[in-house]
């Protein structure tokens, strides 16, 4: 749902009003309803700040400017969000049988069950992960 997509305005060149129908071009009609996808209702995860700053870049690191790090745990479910401006793998191990549930969402309301309990997932920026467990798990960020 709060997929990171880019529709850039239209050129001045493409008129607003298509000669041939006499209705709002398809350039510009697409570029209104994403500007309307990211700001309707207040129900995405968009701030204004990230709206005017457009998509996030992202830039590669190394691992020395970007450590590996520990994820500690809070309470069951514990959830994380990749809050940095470069992607993120998380490493979900430790004693099988402890986690239960692990989810991945894009906007913290919509949430998808990976098929996994343990294993490697890619974070893009502002993408959550939710753990669900009995037993704590390790959990470890490494930066890309």
């Amino acid at each position: 749902m709060a997929l990171i997509t880019v529709t850039n305005i239209p050129s001045d060149r493409v008129p607003f009003i298509d000669e041939r129908t006499g209705m709002v071009s398809r350039a510009w009609y697409r570029f209104f309803l994403r500007l309307f996808d990211l700001t309707s209702a207040g129900d995405n995860a968009f701030t204004i700040q990230s709206i005017l700053s457009g998509p996030p870049i992202l830039i590669p690191t190394s691992s020395s400017s970007n450590p590996v790090f520990n994820i500690a745990l809070t309470s069951s479910p514990f959830t994380y969000q990749n809050l940095d401006e470069y992607t993120v793998d998380v490493l979900v191990g430790g004693d099988i049988g402890g986690v239960v549930n692990l989810e991945f969402s894009r906007d913290g309301v919509t949430w998808f069950g990976t098929g996994s309990f343990y294993g490697q997932f890619t974070l893009s920026p502002y993408d959550y992960i939710r753990i669900t467990y009995v037993a704590a798990p390790i959990v470890t960020g490494i930066p890309r």
